[in-house]
C-alpha cells in the first residue's frame, strides 16, 4: 500500500499531566508512525490504536476547555458542540439519527444509563461494573453512521476520587479528540459525578482506531508541542 510505515497500525500510549501536550502528542505520533488505510468514505487516513491516559492538572484543563491553539474546533465551538450533551438539546429538530446523550438516557427499553451510574457510585460505594454503553446491535451493525463511543467506565477509588475510562470504536483524533473529551467529562460531572460527590483523578481514553483523514494531514503537520 502507497505511504505504509508498517505491516499493521502502531500501538501508541501517552501518559500526561497537560490536556494540550496530550493531543499534540498523539497527532504527532500519528502523523509519524500511523499506517496510511483506505477509509469507507473514500479517502485515506493514519490510523494507530491509542491509549492516552490524562491526570493532575488535565483533568481541569479539560473542564475549562483549555484547548491547544491549533485545535481546528476552539473553545467557542467546543462550547457550542457541549449543548449536544445536554437533556435539554432537540436532537431530532437537527436532524440527528441520535446522539450519544440520547443512547446513554434512553437505550433500550428507556434505561437512563446515567441514573443508573450516578445511584451506583453513590455514598462510596466500592464497584468495578459502574458502565454505560452506547451500542445497539439490532440498529448499528448496519448503520452508515454508527457510534464511535462506545462504552463509559467509571471505578470510585475513595477519598471522593475516581477513575474514568472512555472506550472508542473510531475517532478523528484530529478533528474531534478535544472536543469530545471536553464534552464528555463535562456531561460525566454534571449528571454523575457531582451528585455522587466525586472527581476524576485519572482518565484513559482508548481508541481502537484513532485516525487522521487525508484532507486534515496539513494542518496536522503543523501542530507542535505547547
Amino acid at each position: 500500500m502507497k505511504g505504509r510505515l508498517a505491516e499493521f497500525p502502531p500501538n501508541v500510549e501517552i501518559d500526561e499531566t497537560d490536556f494540550k501536550r496530550a493531543w499534540a502528542k498523539l497527532v504527532m505520533k500519528i502523523m509519524q508512525i500511523g499506517m496510511e488505510l483506505p477509509t469507507e468514505y473514500g479517502d485515506l487516513s493514519k490510523d494507530v490504536c491509542s491509549r492516552v491516559t490524562l491526570s493532575g492538572g488535565a483533568i481541569g484543563q479539560i473542564l475549562r476547555r483549555d484547548v491547544h491553539k491549533e485545535d481546528p474546533f476552539g473553545r467557542k465551538r467546543i462550547e457550542e458542540y457541549m449543548k449536544q450533551y445536554t437533556r435539554e438539546y432537540d436532537w431530532r429538530g437537527q436532524g440527528f439519527e441520535y446522539t450519544y446523550m440520547e443512547r446513554l438516557t434512553m437505550y433500550r427499553g428507556g434505561i437512563d444509563q446515567l441514573e443508573v451510574l450516578r445511584d451506583r457510585l453513590m455514598d462510596g460505594t466500592v464497584t468495578r461494573r459502574a458502565q454505560a454503553i452506547t451500542w445497539i446491535p439490532e440498529r448499528d451493525s448496519a448503520a452508515e453512521h454508527p457510534p464511535c463511543l462506545q462504552r463509559i467506565w467509571i471505578r470510585p477509588l475513595g477519598e471522593r476520587r475516581c477513575e474514568a475510562h472512555l472506550s472508542w470504536r473510531s475517532r478523528d483524533a484530529y478533528g474531534a479528540w478535544n472536543s469530545n473529551i471536553c464534552a464528555i467529562v463535562d456531561m460525566l460531572y454534571r449528571e454523575v459525578l457531582r451528585p455522587s460527590n466525586l472527581e476524576i483523578v485519572k482518565l484513559v481514553d482508548f481508541c481502537s482506531s484513532a485516525h487522521i483523514y487525508e484532507h486534515d494531514w496539513d494542518a496536522a503537520r503543523r501542530v507542535r508541542l505547547p
